[in-house]
């Protein structure tokens, strides 16, 4: 039995949806006038050389690059999909955490005549709490779904052996998973650029060598090689892949300690605390998420945040 998306509110379903759509817009406008500002400085370069028969036409070119890098730029302002993207997956964590809770019957969702109430509540106030997401909401709607599905009220239901083995392995070791593979791609992906842009200066210094020693090239690489660390720079500041793989593992690392508490027998109370604890070490990693990003988090679902200085 797994916990997939069709098994989550319809808020989460759409929240989701509409911060990757975002995310995968966002990522793609960032290359594209990354890539055209290498692409200017190459252009730029190759008309140098002095062909005044292609110079024209190079140009011409240029002027088009640099247009559609202007273009891209002011989308990237306008559409703000940085923010729909962090905006949206803040909503997607928020109904994520409370959905859990209120399946494993944690705080505030221990009263059964009260549950049902309380966590709807908690939705309405995810959602109010950022009014601009409606529209990107509506538009990723995946389909009908139910804000309290039926597969949520049959595990609130179920015994609290069967909650417990399921929030265990669907819950925590699943996440578990999922912060270590990030830790590790994200190291990974930091080591790789850091090589490529330290390769690439010593590949500066070794040109502005030669071009000394024979007294120039017929085109001056420089440049072009300089723009391409610029943006690598760049790039890498908005991925940010060491913060997030040193955040990553110490969050993988704080739900094995709690894997290995789950696997024993515990009573409704101590396993509702266990829940409590699990969620705030996955709230307190996407809470620092948001941080960097400047996102403000509701406190439903047990979850807030407090700006970084």
């Amino acid at each position: 039995m797994e916990m997939d998306k069709s098994k989550y509110p319809s808020l989460y379903c759409s929240a989701d949806a509409a911060s990757l759509r975002a995310q995968s817009t966002y990522i793609l406008l960032h290359k594209v006038y990354l890539g055209s500002l290498v692409l200017s400085s190459a252009i730029s370069a190759i008309a140098s050389i002095g062909y005044v028969h292609v110079n024209t036409y190079l140009y011409s070119v240029l002027a088009a690059v640099l247009v559609i890098g202007f273009i891209i730029l002011w989308m990237t302002r306008a559409r703000q999909d940085d923010k729909i993207w962090f905006d949206g997956r803040a909503v997607a964590e928020s109904v994520k955490c409370a959905t859990w809770k209120f399946m494993m019957r944690a705080q505030p969702f221990t009263d059964d005549s009260k549950a049902e109430r309380l966590f709807i509540s908690n939705l309405k106030e995810i959602r109010e709490a950022r009014p601009h997401l409606g529209r990107h909401l509506a538009a990723a709607n995946v389909g009908e779904g139910a804000t309290i599905t039926e597969f949520m009220k049959e595990m609130r239901g179920s015994f609290t052996v069967e909650r417990q083995g399921f929030y265990r392995d669907e819950r925590i070791r699943d996440q578990k998973a999922w912060y270590a593979t990030k830790a590790k791609s994200n190291a990974d992906s930091g080591l790789t650029w850091f090589w490529i842009m330290a390769f690439l200066q010593i590949a500066i210094v070794v040109l502005a060598i030669v071009q000394a020693a024979s007294a120039g090239f017929g085109i001056n690489p420089i440049p072009i090689v300089m723009t391409s660390v610029a943006a690598i720079a760049a790039w890498s500041q908005m991925k940010r892949h060491s913060e997030l793989s040193q955040s990553y593992a110490l969050a993988a690392q704080e739900l094995e300690e709690i894997e290995a508490i789950a696997g024993s027998q515990m009573s409704e109370e101590e396993f509702s605390q266990l829940v409590e604890q699990s969620e705030d070490s996955i709230s307190r990693e996407h809470t620092l998420w948001c941080a960097r990003r400047d996102v403000r988090l509701s406190k439903a679902g047990g979850t807030s945040l407090k700006k970084e200085g």
